[in-house]
């Protein structure tokens, strides 16, 4: 089962942290006002129109090339070659956070089978919540996530980039912080910090599943990108926002394979070896440990991460918080 990490994001999950568009998949241009909209692209060029009134004020258009720079032309004049630039986090929560509003003003008719479908969706919930579904909803998202992104997933996922310059942890070792959508957003986003300055790949964030259920995606999203930015009074609508580079990955199998009841809760593995990496580190069919420390409460990540270093008596934790602006 492959892993899903922030900025999913599921598509998110971090060398350019907010980018997940590679050449080739869907990515905005530069235009000349707000008005100007995509009518055709033909090889190597945009041509767009001009519809409504035109303000002056510069734009972003949507389009899919296979190409980083392409030139843009306005009504058959050519404007000038611009970047094809990749979608960002806040760029997929706005689109989405739109789609909502859009849906809110459609007008459904009402469905006749309503009850008999109220008893089945009794039925599939249960099944939904399962973690047969949650491992082959993991799967599928890990299918689309490589078709749809390509090498660009790299930079999201600790585990399937390089190996950052100053990890401290060995391949065979791993610390898990446990998190939940339930908890205060100011302490996740502490806690993301503290991955991100810590600054190893096979430290991560893991949540037990998505945000309000898999039947949309939208809120999964918007809580990666809250989470992720760097500044949280930054306003996607306004421009991009910085993210913080942290892995966040989804896996159910991790929390019962560890048995956390209870978050937020840091877990150091150690002496892990893997079947194949690509698949959840949850699984014991998959993976095998030597032995693992758990650490609970609502406090500084350095702090039980020491305490753990106490108990386990781990070098490499030593050598992770010792690293300039790790202790706390």
């Amino acid at each position: 089962m492959r892993r899903l990490c922030t900025q999913l994001i599921s598509w998110l999950t971090i060398a350019s942290p907010c980018v997940v568009a590679a050449a080739g998949t869907p990515g905005y241009i530069a235009t000349p006002d707000t008005c100007c909209v995509v009518d055709r692209v033909a090889e190597d060029t945009v041509h767009l129109r001009k519809v409504g009134a035109c303000t002056g004020k510069p734009g972003r258009a949507f389009i899919q090339s296979t190409l980083k720079k392409v030139k843009v032309v306005v009504e058959g004049t050519l404007w000038k070659e611009t970047d094809v630039e990749g979608l960002t986090v806040p760029d997929l929560a706005n689109t989405l956070s739109n789609a909502d509003r859009l849906a809110e003003r459609m007008t459904v008719p009402g469905n006749r089978h309503e009850k008999e479908m109220t008893s089945l969706a009794g039925t599939l919930d249960s099944y939904y919540h399962s973690d047969e579904f949650q491992l082959r909803v993991l799967n599928e998202t890990e299918r689309i996530k490589s078709e749809v992104f390509g090498d660009k997933i790299t930079g999201y996922y600790a585990d399937k980039g390089k190996q950052a310059p100053n990890g401290k942890l060995s391949a065979s070792e791993r610390v898990y912080v446990f998190i939940s959508s339930a908890m205060p957003l100011a302490t996740i986003r502490n806690y993301a910090a503290s991955v991100a300055r810590l600054g190893d790949p096979n430290v991560s964030l893991v949540m037990r599943g998505f945000v309000d259920g898999v039947t949309k995606i939208q809120p999964t999203i918007g809580f990666i990108a809250s989470v992720l930015q760097r500044d949280p009074a930054c306003r996607p609508q306004d421009g991009d926002c910085e993210m913080l580079p942290a892995g966040l990955v989804v896996d159910p199998l991790l929390f019962r394979r560890y048995r956390i009841d209870r978050v937020p809760a840091v877990v150091y593995a150690r002496g892990l070896k893997a079947e194949d990496t690509g698949l959840s580190e949850g699984d014991p069919q998959n993976t095998t440990i030597t032995g693992h420390y758990a650490a609970y409460g609502d406090a500084n990540l350095e702090y039980l991460l020491d305490q753990i270093r106490r108990e386990s008596g781990s070098a490499s934790l030593a050598a992770l918080l010792a690293v300039p602006g790790n202790r706390k």
